[in-house]
């Protein structure tokens, strides 16, 4: 079964008057003073579990009335959810299409090994610059490695720099999320690159993280907006409440 061109333009009719409908309820709920209502924000379910707890507690207390509704999505629904207007802002990386969007950066993620602590210690460096002692990442060369699916951005980047750099690895498991993956590496399945910041999810001693001393390309966080689209007051005070945590 597939859609027909009705159908089709059914739906595009359909989601427009949808986004007019919310803009129409943005503008009524700044008009209202911002004393009730909410605000809608993507953001993938890694970030959901790490960052959005923080923005979500600060907001509150800014605007105790409101709310924030988090919807969770690969980088690809985020930015499809964004064209057709259903979030407010968006939590997201680099690159993005500007014709489109507006986006400020929020924090600059380093990639960095994650390491089962049954393991042996890897020789390494401590150097400026770097969040944990650095090792040559032709350590990992031939290693068991726990792997995103290739439909998930992050592997398909992570894929690009393995090939680039000649590595090879043995995959010891595919998962779908950061959080299923560094939850293998506590169970000895396996190595695993992930972004730092997933340290939040480790509050025992079962995994051991390294920088590389030739760092791999850093993974940069925006906050995201339609360009079309005037942010409301309480849009950008959440925008600066994204800005002003520590991360």
């Amino acid at each position: 079964m597939r859609i027909t061109d009705a159908g089709r333009v059914y739906i595009e009719t359909a989601r427009k008057i949808l986004d007019l409908e919310h803009q129409m309820e943005t503008s009524l709920t700044d008009i209202a003073g911002n004393r009730a209502g909410s605000l809608i924000i993507g953001a993938a379910p890694y970030r959901a579990a790490s960052m959005m707890p923080q923005i979500a507690m600060v907001f509150q207390k800014v605007h105790p009335g409101m709310h924030l509704i988090i919807r969770e999505g690969t980088t690809a629904e985020l930015v499809e959810g964004m064209e057709h207007g259903e979030f407010d802002l968006t939590i997201t990386l680099l690159p993005v299409d500007t014709r489109m969007f507006k986006w400020e950066k929020v924090v600059e993620e380093e990639l960095i090994l994650a390491v089962p602590v049954s393991y042996p210690t890897f020789t390494a460096n401590i150097l400026e610059e770097r969040k944990y002692p650095a090792i040559d990442a032709r350590i990992i060369d031939g290693g068991k490695l726990v792997t995103l699916t290739e439909m998930q951005h992050m592997q398909r980047q992570l894929s690009n720099i393995l090939l680039e750099k000649k590595i090879a690895i043995q995959p010891a498991a595919v998962v779908k999320s950061l959080e299923a993956q560094i939850e293998m590496v506590k169970a000895g399945v396996g190595m695993a690159l992930v972004p730092s910041g997933i340290e939040r999810f480790c509050t025992d001693s079962s995994v051991v993280f390294y920088s590389f001393k030739d760092p791999l390309p850093r993974r940069e966080v925006v906050v995201m907006w339609r360009r079309d689209r005037k942010l409301p007051r309480v849009a950008e005070e959440l925008k600066d409440i994204i800005h002003s945590i520590v991360w």
